[in-house]
Order: C-alpha cells, then structure tokens, then sequence
C-alpha cells in the first residue's frame, strides 16, 4: 500500500503548508453524509496520511493551488442528490472530455482534471467551470477555490 500513498502523493501534489480533514459524523436521508471538516495548517499531505487515508482511517483533502498559484490537478464537487454516477461518466465519455470521477465522501461526485504541467489556478478554474456547465452542473464547487494565494500573509487555499 505504501507505493498506492506515494503514487497518490505525487498525482494530488498541491499545498505542502496544510491539508484537510474530513470527519463523517451521521448520514441523512438523501443519501448525502454530514461531517466535520477541518483544515490542517502544520504540514501537506503527506505519504504517511494517504496511507492511512487509502485504509479509510483518515479523511484526507488535499489544497489543489500550491504557493505559486499553479495547480496540477482540480476538481468539480458534485454535491446532487440523489446522483446517478453511470449517468455522469456516459456524458463524459460521450463528451470525450479526460476527467476521473470518484464518488465523495459525502455520497455525491468529484470530477478530477488532471494536466501533465502544472497551470495557473485560474486558468484551471476557468476550464472546470466550463465543463461543469457543459455537462449540465454549472454553478457546483471547484478547486482549486482561489485564483491566488498570498503566501507571504499566510493564504493557504481551500
């Protein structure tokens, strides 16, 4: 498992300042799970926490800008209830758009776009939200959430 962590690590490189931690606490009855989440500021996510996180010990987010407001991955969070995942993947291989879709924590989605360089977090929010719309879910959370952070001051990105 320990090669599974570190081949994650390096596809999900992001913040090596923070993480997030997410918690279920109870489910409700659409089918959506409520937790707690927190955002870690003492360190990235480390080999050792996608560990853990792969053995369902640890809900682990991982902050897609990095301290030089690039991005090597995003994601759009789709949070709709119910949701038929076999309906999402069809229109995004009729699409012939490269995402990963990944069922959430919570019960919905996340749409992962992956670049083989990294790019500017805006450039990468902008592509998300077109191709949210584009498959019909305009509006949904994306990450990276900043266009910039301002490492200096202490910004760490969501």
């Amino acid at each position: 498992m320990r090669k599974v962590a570190e081949s994650f690590s390096q596809l999900f490189k992001g913040s090596q300042r923070a993480h997030g931690n997410f918690e279920i606490i109870k489910n409700r009855g659409d089918g959506k799970k409520q937790g707690k989440a927190t955002t870690v500021k003492t360190s990235g996510p480390s080999v050792d926490l996608w560990e853990k996180h792969l053995y369902g010990e640890y809900g682990l987010g991982v902050i897609p800008i990095n301290d030089d407001n690039m991005c090597h991955w995003g994601c759009i969070d789709v949070d709709v209830y119910p949701l038929d995942l076999v309906e999402l993947v069809t229109k995004i291989e009729e699409q012939k758009i490269p995402l990963v879709v990944c069922r959430s924590k919570s019960g919905g989605a996340h749409i992962l776009l992956f670049v083989s360089e990294p790019v500017e977090a805006g450039d990468m929010q902008d592509k998300l939200r077109e191709i949210s719309a584009g498959l019909g879910y305009g509006g949904l959370e994306i990450f990276p959430k900043q266009r910039q952070v301002l490492a200096d001051r202490g910004d760490i990105g969501s």
